[in-house]
């Protein structure tokens, strides 16, 4: 079969999919974090790796901004809690 790794796994509450380790260690682009293209034809799903541009995204540099954001305290609080409040009194 060309070198194809066939795998069984369950589909778990929330449509949640774990992918067998053998075949994330064969393919470099299945980590944790990445993004994937799901296509659905013909009965079939196909994963692929998510591909915008032909620039690799720094997920670790979002993060460490994201982080960065959560982090800040003014005079007035914590930024992500005066968020959520603001968001919750809409």
């Amino acid at each position: 079969m060309n070198g194809d790794l066939i795998s069984t796994t369950a589909i778990r509450q929330r449509g949640q999919l774990t992918i067998p380790k053998k075949l994330r260690k064969r393919l470099d682009w299945l980590s944790e974090g990445s993004l994937v293209s799901v296509l659905s034809s013909l009965g079939e799903v196909k994963i692929m790796p998510y591909r915008k541009s032909s620039e690799k995204v720094n997920w670790k540099g979002i993060w460490d901004k994201v982080r960065l954001a959560r982090s800040f305290k003014g005079e007035k609080g914590n930024l992500s809690q005066f968020i959520i409040q603001d968001r919750s009194s809409h």
